[in-house]
């Protein structure tokens, strides 16, 4: 199995504790016994006390597994293809996590074109209460790159960026901590660590107007959109216009929505002399960018219909709305060019 891409730079500065209790693996000649290299290990991934935990159940990890690094039975490590370049020389009790963070960004950049030992889907079994994983079997002992990679929440509203980080087969207490046995174990467990990124979707609002008078020239219509959380807090609200020069249906569509909230859309001006011929406030569950392209769902949408109800009164006019920054704040979009007003200095 192929790598799939390359690893974001970066991914490997988010675990320096776990990098710090899971790589600290120099291997001491006075252990119990040397490390019986012909022995087969095991590797099982879990997400087991992890925050996300409860997503993590729901969905399907796929980790692929590089064989980075021999181990001998003194427990000198000699790095194997593509990783032949890194120097392992330099391990001991002593290494500090900040330089198993760079060893692992390293062996990062060589996984283009590297075929991985295993490949698994980190998930719960169906009807079972424990947590989800997967067990890597039947591993020659050695120094190991374990790569979890980005996947979706079930329903699409938070990315898991996870970071890939090493591991040693075998490994034992005092490898780990640098206290308490040394006994060799050829069964490790290891726990998926993850920072997960809130997705956005998308709003289209169609407008469709039944007649037109002519007279009175092109026509707007208002909607104002907002969205509260659980717990009854406002956490998007925008305004947003259709332009009319004739019958027909115009649409227009809001971006950077947060994924998973439901959005109330209300026509809060209906044109001088037009009216709504049905509802003028509606319900709709936004749908991340990435749900709409996994081809599972679609983009929200939202409909209203109006006639000329009589009158003589124009009613045309500008609306500002603001974009969301993906920060918590809102920037200005210029109702004439259609794009973000300049930062101020």
């Amino acid at each position: 199995m192929k790598a799939g891409k390359r690893l974001r730079r970066g991914c490997a500065l988010a675990l320096a504790v776990l990098l710090g209790l899971s790589c600290l693996v120099h291997i001491r000649s006075q252990a119990a016994g040397g490390i019986e290299t012909g022995r087969l290990c095991t590797l099982t991934v879990s997400v087991e006390g992890s925050e996300y935990k409860e997503d993590f159940n729901e969905m399907k990890i796929p980790v692929s597994i590089y064989r980075v690094a021999d181990v001998d039975v003194s427990g000198r490590y000699t790095p194997v293809k593509p990783f032949e370049a890194m120097n392992f020389s330099g391990l001991s009790s002593k290494t500090k996590a900040g330089d198993w963070m760079v060893l692992a960004e390293e062996a990062a950049k060589y996984l283009e074109g590297a075929e991985a030992v295993q490949k698994k889907d980190v998930a719960a079994k169906e009807g079972s209460t424990e947590a989800a994983g997967a067990v890597f079997e039947n591993l020659a002992t050695g120094l190991y790159l374990v790569v979890p990679e980005a996947a979706y929440n079930r329903d699409y509203t938070v990315q898991y960026l996870f970071t890939p980080y090493l591991t040693a087969l075998p490994s034992s207490e005092y490898t780990l901590t640098g206290a308490g046995s040394d006994e060799w174990k050829y069964d490790t467990v290891i726990g998926l660590k993850a920072e997960g990124e809130p997705q956005y979707g998308r709003l289209n609002i169609t407008k469709v107007l039944s007649n037109y008078n002519e007279t009175l020239g092109r026509t707007s219509f208002v909607f104002q959109v907002e969205g509260r959380d659980e717990t009854g807090a406002l956490v998007y609200s925008n305004v947003i216009s259709t332009t009319h020069e004739g019958a027909g249906s115009e649409t227009v569509t809001l971006e950077k929505i947060p994924a998973g909230l439901t959005v109330t859309v209300t026509e809060v001006y209906s044109g001088a002399s037009y009216e709504l011929v049905d509802s003028g406030e509606k319900d709709v569950l936004i749908w991340s960018d990435a749900a709409v392209a996994s081809g599972e769902h679609s983009e929200a949408s939202v409909s209203f219909a109006n006639r000329y109800g009589g009158g003589n009164r124009g009613g045309y006019g500008v609306t500002n709305h603001f974009d969301s920054d993906g920060s918590g704040g809102w920037k200005w979009v210029n109702p004439v060019t259609e794009s973000p007003a300049p930062e101020e200095e």
